[in-house]
């Protein structure tokens, strides 16, 4: 059963800290999720420095990260939408539940196995997408699909309006376990305690996490276009993904051009390209891309990143890294915030 790469986001940690944390956090047991360091804005789990952390409010805190920058970052934990944990000594004053010790390998695994519970959610969204991509050349067709395990429901995938309905208990073995059932019989109905998910975003949760190469082959050979901005959250862009939709909305291109204009490898330019596929973003329809090109120029205005544009390789160059990114770091759409001068009431923890 294929695991997903989870992102970690490590907030406020000297470097030395860092990267013990990175290790321990790679060295992932045959079978288990992925821990991989990401943009702390990309990441499913964040572990943060508790010596890094000021206390302004109940639940408002300051983060001074990057280590030693003497940038500081605002965390509000009631806007909070993943699983966190402080490393100790907690500043002063400051109560959390979840927290772990950081020169501790033992506690840092367990830490990120209470991590994976809480994410079982996204892990079963991810088995569901690795099993539909599995079988989308068999459902041409279209219909209704029905996913069960020994006779309950798991899942309702409705191809025509390209819609899926999760049992919200359901773990990721059921799904790779389960019976997959396609008629012109089968209902669309869903229970009333399912999730509704598109299946873009079924699949952009698949890709973004996955080892395997999902670009289809055309798009290496063929002129691709920007079919459109997909239709998931904002704070799910990378900015890689980002810059291509801008390099694509700007000029369209091949695999080899789109590689050259942004200076990155055939796998990391195919990692990106596949997710922006499974998201609805791609075509090699000229035309089809013409009549969405005033669409799509509205879409990335609402993003809000549409007026920034600094040279392609450096918004490139920390994709993937622990440093907030320059583009996402000032968004609204991320629960982290860049703090307003460098002192904001807050009370500085004692070390």
């Amino acid at each position: 059963m294929e695991q997903p790469v989870l992102g970690l986001g490590l907030l406020g940690f000297s470097e030395p800290i860092g990267l013990r944390l990175q290790e321990w956090a790679s060295q992932t047991p045959d079978g288990w999720p992925l821990w991989r360091a990401r943009d702390p804005h990309l990441a499913d789990a964040w572990m943060i420095a508790g010596d890094a952390v000021e206390v302004l409010g109940r639940d408002e805190v300051v983060i001074r990260h990057p280590f030693g920058s003497g940038e500081r970052l605002t965390l509000n934990r009631a806007e909070v939408d993943r699983p966190l944990a402080f490393a100790t000594p907690l500043p002063e004053g400051f109560v959390s539940a979840e927290f772990f010790e950081a020169d501790s390998e033992s506690s840092v695994r367990q830490r990120l196995q209470r991590f994976e519970a809480w994410l079982r959610p996204l892990r079963t969204q991810f088995a569901l997408g690795a099993e539909l991509l599995a079988r989308l050349d068999q459902y041409r067709s279209g219909g209704v699909v029905h996913v069960s395990l020994n006779g309950k429901l798991l899942a309702v995938i409705d191809l025509p309006r390209w819609q899926a309905a999760l049992s919200i208990p359901a773990r990721p073995v059921d799904l790779a376990m389960a019976q997959w059932t396609q008629g012109p019989s089968l209902s669309r109905d869903v229970p009333p305690s399912f999730i509704r998910l598109s299946l873009n975003r079924v699949l952009w949760s698949y890709s973004v996490r996955t080892q395997r190469d999902v670009l289809p082959k055309r798009y290496r050979e063929l002129r691709m276009y920007l079919r459109r901005v997909p239709r998931l959250p904002a704070h799910w862009f990378d900015e890689a993904h980002l810059v291509l939709m801008r390099e694509l909305m700007t000029q369209p291109a091949t695999f080899s051009q789109l590689r050259d204009r942004v200076g990155c490898t055939d796998q990391e330019l195919s990692r990106w390209l596949g997710a922006l596929y499974h998201g609805g973003a791609l075509t090699t329809d000229a035309e089809s891309a013409h009549r969405a090109e005033a669409e799509n120029r509205r879409s990335m205005v609402t993003l809000r990143f549409d007026h920034v544009d600094p040279d392609v390789h450096s918004r490139l160059e920390h994709s993937g890294s622990m440093a907030p990114s320059s583009i996402l770091r000032e968004a609204v759409h991320s629960p982290l915030h860049v703090s307003t001068g460098k002192n904001d009431g807050g009370t500085r923890p004692t070390s």
